[in-house]
């Protein structure tokens, strides 16, 4: 009896000292501005706080505008949280609502909280930048010009903060604005280069940290964190590369040689000597190759402008792309020992590994064109390894296998055996990547009439199934197939 009589007076003197916990934590708070002005606006803040987070956490978002506007407005310094928690939360608010006046009410506060984050929590002003600019283009679609220039400012700051989604609706900017008349093609062109060169700089990034993670899951040493890191990078990547094809595809009827060559030409050339950003991108959408309805490839490096932007390039900045660039002009002169370094000192210095790939393939033609069949697989299979999800490597290799036949071995049925490995490459090719599978046929299918015929391997004790190993160079391990 006399211990259940101390229970409320215990009770009490608890409550009592949380009491005067939360109210002087609050009067503490209160003197340091950040949430509110007095003991009264900080005990409102927390309560709102604590509720609009939990109605976040559990994604009713437009349930959570209230006590989250009353933050905001309280005691707008208390946590970045506020801003973090600000887009989802008023989009929800704005989708909701049916008044126009009061959309246009919510939208204005949206854009503003951006401002006022990276007034109160600098460090990341390009990052919220880009994302406010998104934001007045999907609510502003009829003021393009404006949401140019937001996003323009956000290029220039640092072009890494416009993710994927970002860098489609700034195309689609630039593409109404130039459908508007009020940019031109120099604008068409920049806003193209503005996206990829973004891509570039991000993608280096993200094939440096892919590279990293990926060692480490080879080795089993990589965390579940850096696992869902490495997914991740890897869907931004694609999502990157997709985009960019989509939009070389979209605008490449607009951007051709001949259009090029009003943009770089002597003129434009003489303004620009030793501007490396327009030197560099000269050089590649000179270079960058167009694909024909036929399947075949070109690109716009016989204007005499690439000669002279390339070469001034890489005397300012030997960098992987100019290097590269400097690469296919040696190419093109059949200066292939010269074309040989360039391309290698492409290779040591990109990390893209795409690009590291299509530099093995051409440094496996040069091979093949001076003779060198050896050098020239081993750079085919380096290309491959670089990029697996192409075949261009498997099939160029097919070809130069067929080209073999007739070096390797002694006997005709040695001689013409080399032809199975040929096939091989190119029904690997096919399997790697699928759209190549009529170019593959194609060629394999020119490589069966030459195959040993049944009476030809019979004589040297060979028939179907049995497997044969091609010496010289090619070392391969193949099937015999009538």
């Amino acid at each position: 009896m006399v211990y259940e009589s101390k229970i409320p007076v215990m009770m009490k003197r608890v409550l009592g000292l949380l009491l005067v916990s939360v109210l002087g934590s609050s009067t503490v708070l209160a003197q340091s501005g950040k949430w509110g002005k007095n003991a009264t606006d900080s005990t409102v803040c927390f309560e709102k706080y604590n509720t609009f987070g939990a109605l976040y956490n559990s994604k009713s978002y437009v349930e959570a505008y209230e006590p989250w506007k009353a933050v905001y407005e309280t005691c707008p310094q208390a946590t970045e949280v506020i801003y973090k928690f600000a887009p989802k939360i008023l989009e929800a608010k704005i989708n909701q609502a049916t008044d126009p006046k009061a959309k246009q009410e919510l939208i204005r506060l949206l854009l503003a909280t951006y401002d006022r984050r990276n007034e109160l929590y600098p460090g990341k002003e390009a990052e919220i930048l880009a994302q406010k600019a998104d934001d007045f283009w999907t609510y502003y679609p009829d003021s393009a010009a404006k949401a140019y220039d937001m996003y323009k400012k956000v290029f220039a700051m640092d072009p890494k903060a416009l993710q994927p989604s970002y860098l489609n609706n700034y195309f689609n900017v630039v593409i109404k604005l130039y459908k508007d008349e009020k940019l031109n093609s120099f604008g068409l062109v920049e806003g193209f280069n503005d996206v990829s060169e973004a891509i570039e700089l991000q993608s280096n990034d993200r094939n440096k940290l892919i590279a990293e993670l990926t060692e480490k899951d080879t080795l089993g040493t990589i965390s579940e964190r850096e696992k869902r890191n490495l997914d991740a990078n890897r869907k931004l990547l694609a999502q990157s590369e997709k985009l960019l094809g989509n939009i070389e595809k979209g605008i490449a009827p607009l951007l051709t040689c001949e259009r090029l060559t009003l943009i770089y030409n002597d003129s434009t050339y003489a303004l620009h000597t030793t501007d490396k950003s327009w030197l560099y991108r000269s050089v590649k959408m000179l270079s960058k190759k167009r694909i024909a309805a036929d399947g075949s490839k070109s690109d716009c490096t016989d204007n005499p402008m690439y000669f002279k932007a390339a070469s001034a390039l890489y005397k300012l900045e030997p960098s992987a792309q100019a290097a590269r660039s400097m690469g296919l002009l040696s190419v093109k002169n059949g200066l292939y020992a010269e074309a040989k370094k360039y391309f290698e000192d492409a290779i040591r210095q990109d990390v893209d590994p795409k690009n590291r790939s299509e530099d093995w393939l051409i440094l496996a033609v040069i091979a093949e064109k001076q003779g060198q069949l050896a050098e020239a697989k081993r750079a085919c299979l380096e290309s491959a390894r670089a990029n697996p999800e192409s075949g261009e490597a498997y099939l160029f290799l097919a070809s130069v296998y067929g080209k073999a036949a007739g070096t390797c071995g002694s006997n005709a049925f040695e001689k013409n055996a080399v032809y199975w490995a040929a096939i091989n490459m190119a029904n690997r090719a096919a399997s790697v990547q699928p759209d190549l599978a009529a170019r593959a046929e194609s060629l394999a299918s020119a490589f069966r009439k030459n195959v040993p015929d049944k009476s030809i391997a019979f004589q040297f004790n060979y028939k179907e199934g049995d497997t044969y190993t091609i010496g010289c160079w090619i070392n391969e391990r193949v099937v015999v197939r009538f």
